[in-house]
């Protein structure tokens, strides 16, 4: 297989879990190697048969940027995950460098090497809501699974009126598709559970239309129907196909995604659900996490 080397990108990252290393910004070296086929290339001598690396470049400065990272690990993976599966690399090797890392070292970091066959992982698709400092808490919720998974996709966000017990506040409703190892179980337990707890979510056994910090529910998976857990949990999750604010957010991820017990897409089943308590937010989550 033939490569393509990007040597050395510089770039200022917010990275590390360290006192001091939470405070700004810190310098990082990124390299990255691209399988790719330039036999075309070399011999048509021609731009549209070799691979365009600068838009692979352009996207791995906005990923720094924009993104908050505890682990040079998890950086590598984000930048060999965008690589492949948005770019369609064969395979790449990425390569993150923290200088002065070390006393008496340049520098420290790490090497990772990833195939397409590397992410043939769960596709999770999670319902989130909240209706208690909504902006923040979703914001909050969508940077922790960004830490804990491989998030691929975020929709809208959407004021959504309350069901049930409508004598509350309106509620910020969206989801967001996911790639993940665990199961669903683990999922639930090690995810949306930890997620929930530390954005100190209440539940009041008499009153499951109460208020809330966050909810975050396992809408999809995959596309498979399936219980887990004692409970136990259902998937897909049967809001889809009663609430326009669960289908909605998940038709604006995945439009042709059918249904894993009617068949329908989740378009159609959205439009001929009531949205017309539904409003459209504009909300850079991002901004909201930093």
């Amino acid at each position: 297989m033939d490569i393509i080397e990007l040597q050395n990108l510089r770039l200022r990252a917010r990275i590390g879990f360290s006192p001091h290393e939470l405070a700004g910004w810190q310098d990082v070296v990124i390299g990255m190697r691209l399988g790719s086929a330039l036999r075309l290339a070399g011999e048509s001598d021609n731009p549209a048969d070799a691979l365009n690396y600068k838009p692979i470049s352009k996207a791995v400065i906005q990923l720094v940027k924009s993104r908050r990272f505890a682990l040079v690990e998890k950086l590598a993976e984000q930048i060999a995950c965008l690589a492949v599966l948005q770019f369609g690399a064969p395979y790449v090797e990425v390569s993150v460098q923290k200088p002065g890392a070390l006393r008496h070292s340049d520098a420290v970091g790490i090497r990772i090497a990833r195939k397409p066959a590397d992410y043939a992982r769960n596709l999770a698709y999670i319902s989130l809501g909240s209706n208690i400092a909504p902006e923040r808490n979703l914001a909050e919720a969508v940077a922790l699974l960004r830490r804990w998974t491989t998030v691929l996709t975020v929709s809208p966000v959407y004021r959504t009126p309350p069901q049930g017990d409508t004598q509350q506040p309106a509620f910020l409703n969206m989801a967001v598709k996911a790639h993940t190892l665990r199961s669903p179980l683990a999922f639930k337990r090690q995810v949306i559970d930890c997620i929930e707890n530390r954005l100190k979510r209440q539940r009041d056994p008499h009153n499951v239309n109460a208020p809330r910090t966050i909810d975050l529910d396992i809408a999809l998976w995959n596309d498979e129907s399936l219980e887990y857990g004692s409970k136990p949990w259902r998937i897909p999750d049967a809001d889809i196909c009663r609430y326009a604010h669960v289908a909605v957010p998940l038709a604006d991820l995945a439009p042709d995604y059918a249904h894993p017990q009617t068949g329908e897409t989740l378009r159609k089943l959205a439009a001929r659900l009531d949205a017309s308590g539904l409003q459209k937010q504009d909300l850079d989550l991002d901004a909201q996490s930093d």
